[in-house]
C-alpha cells in the first residue's frame, strides 16, 4: 500500500490560513507523536507505524462539518458527529481503514447501545475501537484537548480518568484496560522483557 499523503487531504478541507487550522494541525499533530512513540515501544512494524501516522494525522478531518468549525452558513451539527462525518470523507478518499479510526476515535469508543439509549445524534451502529492501531490513537487521543487554552498540553492520567468517569462504567473498564496496554508502566514492562 502505497503511503498517504495526509497533508493533501487535510489543505483539501482546511485552509492553511485558517483558524481551525491552528488548532487542527497541532491537536492532531501531538496525538500522533504520542501515538507513534506508544507504537514504536511496543515493538509494531514499520507498515503499522505508517499506517498510525497517516490515521492520526487525519482522526479528526470530520471536524470541518460541525460547530463549531463549520461555516455558519451551513447546516450546524453537533460536534459529536465529526467522527461518523470523518469516516464518510475518509472512504471518500479511498481510504478505508482510516476512515474506521476517524468514526472510532471519540473517548473509548460509543457502542451501538449507548447511541440508541441516550439518543445520540449518530448511526446506530458500534464506534469502538476494534484494531490495536485504532486503540493506540484513540488512547492518544484522550490526552489531548482542541481547546486553544489547553491546546500544548498534555492532560495526566488521572485528569483523563476523571473525564472518562463521566460516561459511565465500561468507560472507566475501558479506560483502565487501555491503561494497563499502553500505559507508561505497560511500556516500562515491554521495555524489561526486552533486556
Amino acid at each position: 500500500m502505497s503511503p498517504v499523503n495526509y497533508f493533501q487531504i487535510i489543505h483539501k478541507f482546511i485552509p492553511p490560513h485558517s483558524f481551525l487550522y491552528q488548532i487542527y494541525l497541532p491537536h492532531v499533530a501531538l496525538v500522533t507523536a504520542k501515538a507513534l512513540q506508544i507504537a514504536s515501544r511496543l515493538g509494531l512494524s514499520q507498515t503499522q507505524l505508517r499506517f498510525i501516522e497517516e490515521a492520526a494525522m487525519l482522526h479528526d478531518i470530520g471536524v470541518v462539518k460541525v460547530v463549531p468549525y463549520s461555516p455558519p452558513s451551513e447546516t450546524q451539527y453537533p460536534y459529536l458527529c465529526h467522527a461518523p462525518f470523518g469516516r464518510e470523507m475518509l472512504e471518500n478518499e479511498g481510504l478505508p481503514q482510516h476512515a474506521l479510526v476517524a468514526e472510532r476515535h471519540v473517548g473509548v469508543g460509543i457502542t451501538r447501545q449507548e447511541i440508541v439509549e441516550q439518543g445520540l445524534p449518530l448511526p446506530v451502529r458500534d464506534m469502538v475501537p476494534e484494531s490495536l492501531e485504532e486503540r493506540i490513537i484513540g488512547w492518544a487521543d484522550l490526552f489531548y484537548s482542541k481547546r486553544p487554552e489547553r491546546l500544548w498540553c498534555e492532560a495526566s492520567v488521572a485528569e483523563v480518568e476523571r473525564h472518562i468517569a463521566k460516561y459511565g462504567s465500561r468507560q472507566q473498564k475501558v479506560f483502565r484496560q487501555w491503561l494497563r496496554e499502553f500505559g507508561e508502566n505497560a511500556i516500562s514492562r515491554v521495555q524489561s522483557a526486552d533486556h
